[in-house]
């Protein structure tokens, strides 16, 4: 393999294959990243078993060939270089670099070890504009549970349902649903119609390499003929995940019916006032305190250990006054991925699971379950 390449997209396709690979892998092999040449492309592969990426980026090849070196050197290494043409080499296995007067050799390990990461062939992709489906993964993915004792509830499930798609996610503490128009493809599928469930990790991964792109274009997504797999692609990377097995929560249950309490707020003062609060309430079980009464909304936090304090908004009131407590940690959470510059919230007692949403977009809510306090 012989091959020219730009510092600054070496650079970039190694800091996003690297993340798939795993510091404890049990075989030498995977920590390794794969660099294949063909085409007038550099092919950048990675795997953990349960995740694989192929990561393309141009460059000008003499000599197509193939070697698994060790990520994190290759990767330490190529961010440090300057940024000028970088020349590869591989002889018998083992990789040499140079950059203006930076030079260096990564020993290797032949290609034909390295695992073989499913890549789109006769599969059909099914495509979405990219903007719909990164508001959708951005506004789910951070309910997912971090818990590999659940694993059901570590993905997002992604389901057609009278004519949408819908993607919820929950840790049994909060959930998230986005719900956005199904395109043809997608209502006549089985799969979806039945629900799938996605790693929330993998859709992190997508939206940040399609994020990078700069500009919107579409994400593809393909199921693989076993339909145990799924291959998400964008211009630039393919990323493939086994889906994850078993019956995700009847969400629908989860969703309060009716309200005793609505108010209207300020997203960016209620944001504020949070942060404000859980500077308090860190030593205090992350307890937020929030009070409804004529038309204010109260939001304190204690603790014996630091102090207290007590911030009041105003708000536009719907029904009786009322009172609840949430874990700051997850309101936070929640705030941070809106972009509406006012927010709906509806309860009915202190006990009850309590809904956020976009007060212009009711195709987004987020449910977080109370914490029980005394007064």
């Amino acid at each position: 393999m012989k091959a020219l390449v730009l510092q600054e997209n070496l650079n970039k396709g190694l800091s996003i294959v690297s993340r798939i690979v795993t510091s404890k892998a049990q075989l030498p092999v995977l920590n390794n990243i794969l660099l294949t040449t063909s085409k007038g492309r550099i092919t950048l592969s990675a795997t953990n078993l349960e995740i694989g990426i192929n990561y393309w980026l141009g460059a000008k090849i003499e000599k197509e060939g193939a070697v698994s070196v060790p990520a994190k050197s290759l990767a330490d290494f190529v961010s440090l270089l300057p940024p000028e043409k970088i020349q590869l080499e591989v002889k018998d296995n083992i990789l040499n670099l140079s950059c203006g007067t930076y030079s260096a050799s990564f020993i290797g390990l032949p290609a034909a070890e390295f695992p073989a990461i499913p890549s789109l062939k006769e599969e059909k992709v099914i495509p979405f504009l990219s903007e719909d489906l990164l508001k959708g993964i951005s506004q789910t993915i951070f309910a997912a549970s971090q818990d590999e004792g659940r694993p059901v509830l570590t993905g997002v499930l992604f389901q057609v349902k009278n004519e949408e798609l819908i993607l919820v996610a929950t840790d049994g503490y909060r959930l998230s649903l986005k719900k956005t128009k199904a395109i043809k493809t997608l209502k006549e599928d089985k799969e979806f119609q039945k629900g799938i469930i996605i790693p929330a990790r993998v859709l992190a991964e997508v939206e940040k390499i399609a994020r990078n792109q700069g500009q919107e274009k579409e994400i593809g997504l393909a199921m693989s003929s076993s339909s145990s797999q799924i291959i998400l692609t964008t211009p630039e990377a393919e990323i493939v995940s086994r889906l994850i097995e078993g019956s995700f929560p009847e969400f629908e249950k989860i969703i309060p019916e009716k309200w005793t309490t609505k108010i209207i707020l300020e997203t960016d003062e209620f944001l504020r006032a949070v942060r404000t609060a859980s500077v308090f309430a860190r030593e205090s079980a992350n307890i937020v305190r929030l009070k409804i009464q004529n038309s204010k909304l109260k939001i304190s936090a204690n603790s014996p250990q630091v102090g207290e304090n007590l911030i009041e908004l105003e708000v536009k009131q719907e029904g009786e006054d009322n009172s609840i407590a949430f874990n700051s940690r997850f309101l936070l959470d929640f705030l941070n991925s809106l972009e509406s510059s006012q927010i709906s919230f509806e309860m009915t007692t202190p006990l009850n699971p309590g809904i956020f949403s976009p007060s212009d977009d009711s195709s987004y809510l987020h449910i977080i379950m109370p914490v029980r306090v005394q007064e």
